[in-house]
């Protein structure tokens, strides 16, 4: 009796037989999108949204800039990011208009 493929590779699972990368051959033009998070509580409010504010996340431009630092160093301390890349992002953090 033939084998059939699977996705994981172990008998269990949907047939490959049929299987294809998603929009195989077709140009893809999906490149996401972003709802930016109001810059305070009531603008927030105003809009209906249910996310905190930056401002409620994070208080002031000092406070964004901080939680820039520890989620930079986290990164590199697991080694998912270079420390030049880090400090490049806090650079940039510190440089933005966040809560300014």
């Amino acid at each position: 009796m033939k084998s059939r493929g699977n996705i994981r590779g172990r008998g269990e699972g949907r047939s490959t037989e049929n299987a294809r990368p998603f929009h195989q051959g077709k140009a893809c033009t999906y490149t996401g999108g972003m709802l930016p998070f109001a810059k305070t509580k009531a603008e927030r409010l105003a809009n209906n949204d249910p996310r905190p504010s930056l401002e409620e996340r994070y208080g002031d431009h000092a406070g964004y800039v901080a939680a820039v630092k520890k989620a930079a160093a986290n990164a590199v301390a697991q080694k998912f990011l270079l420390q030049k890349d880090a400090d490049a992002m806090v650079a940039a953090a510190e440089g933005s208009g966040v809560l300014k």
